[in-house]
């Protein structure tokens, strides 16, 4: 057997083997979604996400980059893990902003894996931080409501008085011009 006939077999044997070793190998978790969307709300997540990426595009102009960073983070969750990672980076650039500490919570749990204690106390961290985001968010909302309510209160009422002083001003003119009326002259 020629040594040319020998290698093609060997190569062709070690080109298969590498061949089914790289397609057997797990994707890195990192590239994966965090969350898994349910078939009825993969396209309401990714019309969201469009949604965000829009905001993040106009955030400098209302200064709110950080939220807008934070929340397309948070809606990558369900896409992919690196851009999560991506704009909770960014998220957590404004040291002092309310979403620095959410987001690196956020991408210690997102870098750390599924493993150990720290991917729990992570997970616990965030999930707190998530509920009180919520509440926090639920409380403000219905205290607006209630002012709301208290304000238009106030200007109905506001109203139905300058509704009736209005009422009695026509009826004072009214008077006024039956008083006033021309006495016709007699023939």
């Amino acid at each position: 057997m020629s040594r040319g006939t020998r290698f093609w077999p060997g190569a062709a044997l070690c080109v298969g083997l590498m061949l089914q070793a790289c397609m057997s190998a797990p994707q890195p978790a990192a590239s994966r979604a965090f969350f898994i969307a349910t078939p009825q709300d993969t396209e309401a997540v990714h019309a969201f996400a469009r949604e965000q990426d829009r905001q993040v595009q106009m955030c400098a102009e209302t200064h709110a980059c950080d939220r807008a960073h934070y929340i397309r983070g948070l809606a990558a969750l369900y896409e992919d893990r690196n851009v999560a990672v991506k704009h909770f980076r960014t998220a957590a650039e404004t040291p002092n902003g309310r979403y620095a500490a959410p987001s690196l919570q956020w991408i210690r749990l997102l870098e750390n894996g599924r493993d150990g204690s720290q991917y729990q106390a992570a997970l616990s961290q965030a999930a707190e931080r998530l509920v009180r985001d919520v509440l926090e968010h639920e409380t403000k909302d219905a205290h607006a409501a209630q002012l709301l309510k208290r304000q238009l209160k106030e200007r109905e009422k506001k109203i139905d008085e300058l509704t009736q002083q209005i009422d009695a001003l026509k009826r004072v003119d009214q008077e006024v011009k039956e008083k006033i009326k021309p006495s016709r002259p007699a023939n």
